[in-house]
This record gives structure tokens, sequence and C-alpha cells, in this order.
């Protein structure tokens, strides 16, 4: 989940910063730089956010070549020893690290008994220490046995005091390499780099980049040539600064995205699936992590109202290890805000490789995930910056429903009035999302309450189950108190046990049909002692209501979440939390 930059160019170490401040999502534990002056090799770091980091740099003018990074601690806690950059034993080179070198140990070992000692916990200060052992006149050759010793998933940039170039390896981790006029940049986000060049390719798995000033060559962990095709990434806008948390702009967001969703999905061309490959489907996955798994959960429950073929949920990281049947009967929709979560990658690539076709579902269009599939719809939330996602939650919700329809209608289980009824309800969304907004006065004063229960129940049925989950998912992010979703049916099979005085009990109750049964699970925790905030078009009795309009039964999951995301903002608030950057989170998940 780690951040890394690399450049070499006009104000090196400047520019570095500035990029590893819009890195900082993937990770803020620690962050530092390493620069070369007068052929000798400088590090620069600091535990804390980039912004501390540039407290200290010491003045720079003239150099042009840099190296950054921002950490999140997978190896070895959050001190100075373990942030990066980390130098080679003899201080010949120095490299940042994004990923998990899984044979870390082995190297260690070996490292240690020719006498070379570790001084941080990581697993990548190995590899610094790999490339001054492997070094001997070359350090291409270096670099090339060292990306060949080592095993898992790894973006490498690597600095030098042998020559004036800038060394990458990258497997299985994200990495992407920029050309412009004022220098060349390597970097783990394309949203990132397009700050600095939109002349961007993305480096394949196994490969070695060289860059020098003007050019950079790319060469196979065989040390052939390899051929990478760079294309024009829309140029980025710079970071608003907001005066506030960024979650709280983005779920303010949600009304126009909403919109943006829609007329993108329109705009883009709609399913993009031809029409014989739609008529063979007899199963379909929605895999996704936390947030976009909580969508593809929500959507399944939709679509089992629109298709008579199995349409089934499932968290990345369990569809990779486990024996989901996958053939040429089997579509899946790969779920992924940043579009370079590691365990969705993987889940791709096991479909391809056992015939299946491939489906990503993205708010970043040139990612990993997307070069990995077959087709990519670009949801249209626009860049979020809160670690808790929010408006990409609900525009992933927009996207795959209209995915849906059409599918469905293209497959014969819906007739186009359907089809084109769930289309303009869409419509209605932005205006009673916009009527939450107006009333989170009330949500700011529940959270009052909320913020000192001992625990937090969310609950649903059918379709509002998801929503409870993502509900829950939400608060314990950023306000750190315990929180769970059940399905409501499930209270009596235990978790009744945990209603008492004290606990908060928030109940998602938007399907008409429920509404007799969401009436006793209220009852029956009321009559325990637990607080109840009833999220529906409904009244109950023994609850606090936040009322929500009536629409489309399909559509309720991208409306009723709202209140949820605006609960889990004040109650952090309250309690004082680092809204924008929990702690032990990251953004964009790049390690399994």
């Amino acid at each position: 989940m780690c951040g890394i930059f690399g450049m070499i160019g006009q104000n090196a170490v400047e520019n570095t910063c500035r990029a590893l401040k819009y890195l900082e999502y993937r990770g803020y534990d620690s962050a530092g730089t390493a620069y070369k002056t007068d052929g000798s090799l400088n590090i620069v770091k600091t535990v804390g956010r980039v912004e501390k980091l540039t407290e200290i740099m010491p003045e720079t003018n003239g150099c042009n070549l840099s190296i950054g990074h921002t950490r999140w601690a997978t190896h070895g806690k959050v001190c100075q020893e373990n942030a990066h950059p980390f130098y080679s034993y003899g201080k010949k080179f120095a490299i940042v690290h994004n990923g998990i070198i899984e044979n870390h140990v082995n190297l260690k070992y070996k490292l240690n008994s020719i006498g070379v000692k570790f001084l941080s916990e990581t697993d990548s200060e190995a590899v610094a220490h790999l490339l001054e052992k492997n070094y001997s006149d070359s350090v291409f050759d270096s670099v090339l046995l060292t990306a060949n010793e080592l095993e898992g998933a790894f973006a490498v940039v690597a600095t030098n005091t042998y020559d004036d170039s800038l060394y990458a390896l990258k497997n299985k981790s994200p990495l992407v390499v920029g050309i412009a006029d004022t220098g060349v940049y390597f970097c783990s986000d394309i949203r990132c780099i397009s700050h600095f060049a939109n002349k961007v390719a993305v480096v394949p798995d196994k490969t070695i980049a060289v860059a020098t000033r003007n050019s950079v060559m790319f060469y196979g962990f065989d040390g052939n040539p390899v051929s990478v095709k760079f294309f024009t990434a829309d140029t980025a806008q710079e970071t608003e600064t907001v005066d506030g948390d960024y979650m709280l702009k983005e779920i303010l967001e949600i009304p126009d995205k909403i919109r943006q969703a829609k007329q993108g999905y329109i705009k883009s061309g709609g399913l993009n699936l031809p029409s014989k490959t739609v008529h063979r489907l007899k199963r379909i996955y929605l895999i996704g992590c936390g947030t976009a798994y909580n969508s593809g959960l929500e959507v399944a429950a939709v679509a089992r109202k629109l298709l008579g073929i199995d349409v089934i949920p499932v968290i990345a990281s369990e569809f990779i290890y486990d024996s989901y049947p996958v053939d040429s009967y089997t579509l899946a929709f790969l779920i992924s805000q940043s579009g370079e979560t590691a365990d969705t990658i993987r889940a791709a690539e096991r479909v391809n490789s056992l015939g299946g076709f491939t489906y990503a579902v993205t708010n970043t269009a040139n990612s990993s995930l997307s070069f990995t599939s077959s087709v990519t719809k670009n949801i249209y939330a626009d860049a979020e910056y809160a670690v808790a996602s929010t408006k990409a939650y609900n525009c992933q919700l927009v996207t795959l429903t209209l995915l849906f329809a059409d599918l469905a209608y293209l497959k014969g289980s819906i007739d186009e009035q359907t089809r084109n009824k769930i289309f303009d309800s869409i419509d209605v969304l932005p205006s009673a999302v916009d009527k939450v907004l107006e009333d989170s006065y009330q949500i700011s004063r529940i959270a009052e309450e909320v913020k000192d229960s001992s625990a937090v129940f969310f609950i649903g049925r059918t379709a509002d189950y998801p929503t409870a989950a993502e509900g829950s998912l939400k608060l314990k992010e950023i306000s750190y108190i315990h929180s769970e979703a059940y399905p409501a049916g499930e209270l009596k099979h235990g978790t009744l046990a945990l209603m008492e005085k004290g606990v908060t009990v928030v109940a998602i109750a938007c399907d008409s049909a429920q509404i007799d049964k969401m009436s006793l699970s209220i009852a029956e925790v009321a009559a325990r002692g637990a607080r109840v905030i009833a999220v529906s078009p409904y009244n109950f009795d023994n609850a606090a209501l936040v009322k929500v309009p009536v629409v489309n039964k399909l559509l309720y999951g991208i409306l009723s979440v709202v209140p949820l995301q605006l609960l889990a903002y004040y109650v952090a608030k309250r309690l004082g939390r680092d809204i924008d950057k929990p702690r032990n989170l990251a953004k964009s998940v790049t390690v399994e």
C-alpha cells in the first residue's frame, strides 16, 4: 500500500516531496527521500506525514535525481529505522519499495552470513543489500541478478553512486513510468504521475526499467528487451484544498457524481459486451474487497430480481484461493475504486486463466485492473482523497445497476420498459440524496449519542443488509468503535446476547415487503436496552427515525447509505479522530 516515486529531471527533490503528498493516501506512517549530490547518496526520512518531511529537508538546489516513499507499515513497527528509503551496507545503492518480498527471511539469512547487518525490521532492506552484493562492474547486471532472487509482489525504484540512471523492478505491484520534457518519472499511481507527465506506460510484470534524463528502456527478468506501449493519460487536476475534511466534501458531492456516473455510462457505450457472450452466461461473480465487495453484495441483491442465473458476490481474497468454479460461461465483475487492489487483480488473473470473461468496474480507467480485464467501465466518481470511500461506493452502485439492467434486457429476462424505468429512476436519486444532506443536522445530533456506544450493530434484510454492512464498515474505519453488521433475521441466532444498555442498533428498513419483520427485530433489541436508530421511509416504534425519501425499490442502497456515511463522519468528528487518514489503513491496498 506504500507510495513510491522516482525521477530524473528538474527540481527532483522538490517534485518528489510534492509527489509524495499526492501519494499519501497509500500510507502515511512515515516518509522519506534519497537524492544524489556530488556522487554520494543522501537519505532524509521521518516518522509521520509528508508535511513533516518537507520541514526537515535541506536545501537541494540543482539536484536532478531523487526517489521517495510514503509508508503503510507491513513489516516492522512505525519508527525511523523502518522508514524508507534504505541504503545498502556500503551506501552505494538506495531503494524504495512497495509490496512484499516473500523470501526476505531467507535472503536476510544469506546476507547475514556474509557479514551484512540489518538496521530495520523490514523486508525491503534486503533489496538494497542484494543490489550491492550483486554488483561487480555493471549496475544493470546487479539489478538483473537481484530481480531474479526476489519472490513476491514488488515495485522497487533504486538509485546508485556508479551511474546517473534510475532503475525500477516490477512484479505484481503497481508501477507506471512517465516521460515529459521535464524528465522521466516512476510512480505507484497513474493519477500522481499525470501531474508531471501525460505520456505514460504501465510497467509489465517481471520487468526492469532503466531511465536516463531523456529516455527509458525496458527489459524482462531474462535480460532481453521488452516492448512497452505508452499512451496519453488525462492531465491530473491539482488537489483541491478544502476547509475541513475531504470525507465530508466527498459525501456532499454524491448528488452530482450520481448524475455523472449515469451520463458517463451512457456516453461510454453502455454494457459493451457482445450479445453472444451475454446469452451464454450461466454464472456471474461480483468480486471486490471492503467497500467494493459491499457494492457487489448490494448489486447482487438487485440482480437476483432481474436475472434467472447465479449472481454471486465474493471477497477477492477468498476467490483467489478457494475453488469457485470458472469456465467460458462465467462473467466476473471486478470492482475496485483504485484499480490497483492486489487481491482483485489476482482474482481477475484467475478468471482469465480459466477461460472466464473479466469486466473491471473502477474509478481509475488506466489502472492495473483495467489492463488485466477484457472490458473496463469507469464509474466517474472522480478522485477520492479520504481513505474511507463514500462517493465511489454510490457511483459503483449506479454503474453496476445500469450494467445489470442492460445485461438482463439483452439476455431477455426483463423487457425494454422495465429496463428504461430503472434508467429513468436513477434521475430521481440526486434530489433524494440532497434531501438527506439537508437534514444532516439531525444525524449530527444522533452522533452525539452514538459516540459513547460500547458497540454498534447495523441490521437489515434482503437488499438492506449490504447497506448495513457498508454502514458498519464506515463507522469502524474512522471512529474505531466496535461495529458489526447482520441480517436482521440472524439476531436470534446469537447476537441478541450482546444487546444491552450502551449498545446502539442501526436498522436499515427500506424494503417495504420486510417492514413487519423489521418492526419485530427493532422491538427485540429495544426490549433489551439497546438504543435503536431506523433509516427508512417508514416510522417505527422504539426507534429514532432518520427518514429517507421514497425511490425505486431497486435503488435504495444508493440512497440509504448516505445517512450512514454521515453518521460515521459525525461520530468520528466528535471523537476527535483523524477522519481522512484513519489509523492502520491506506486507500489503495496493493499487497495481499
